[in-house]
């Protein structure tokens, strides 16, 4: 079942409309395709439309809510990581292996603690999606800016979403020791 279907009332309801943009609409596609689990949409929503007064509700679209999806996913990843017990070093070192042909001339500092080891995969991973933006042709980068242009004010979204995109066009999963 698609995020729309399983989101669609709450939101809704939360935001006191009779149906969402088409671009609200695409943000849940994106998300749903970007594998963001549903329980975190749903809390991140939920989390940023009750501090939103009802009275503006209306008019503010759900991908304004993008922040506190994020928080709600690492906090949810945090979770999941602490519940499984896993071994962040080894899962950091296996991470970084299967990109250390993009990392040739890097050195990351060696991670004391799992918060290192994240930031140094995050790290990774944004200098990785620069030098895949960076070997696209003209044309293939005309398309991936047209594809996410309505997104374009909110900055840290669409480069968010242009990440995702390189993510996928060159088949690599996200850099995190809590994404297995």
């Amino acid at each position: 079942m698609s995020y729309y279907k399983e989101l669609k009332d709450s939101i809704l309801s939360l935001k006191d409309v009779f149906f969402l943009s088409p671009r609200e609409v695409w943000f849940l596609k994106f998300l749903e395709d970007a594998q963001y689990p549903l329980q975190v949409v749903k809390e991140g929503i939920n989390e940023f439309y009750r501090a939103v007064p009802p009275e503006k509700r209306s008019k503010t679209p759900i991908f304004f809510a993008f922040e506190n999806i994020k928080k709600a996913y690492h906090r949810y990843t945090l979770q999941q990581g602490r519940s499984v017990k896993i071994d962040w070093l080894k899962t950091y070192e296996e991470k970084l292996k299967q990109v250390r042909h993009f990392l040739e001339d890097v050195k990351l500092k060696e991670p004391k603690t799992p918060e290192e080891a994240e930031e140094n995969l995050k790290l990774a991973e944004s200098m990785i999606t620069k030098k895949l933006w960076d070997s696209l042709k003209k044309e293939e980068k005309a398309k991936i800016l047209k594809k996410y242009s309505q997104f374009k004010e909110n900055e840290e979204l669409f480069k968010l979403m242009i990440k995702h995109e390189l993510m996928k066009v060159f088949n690599l999963r996200p850099l995190s020791i809590y994404v297995l």
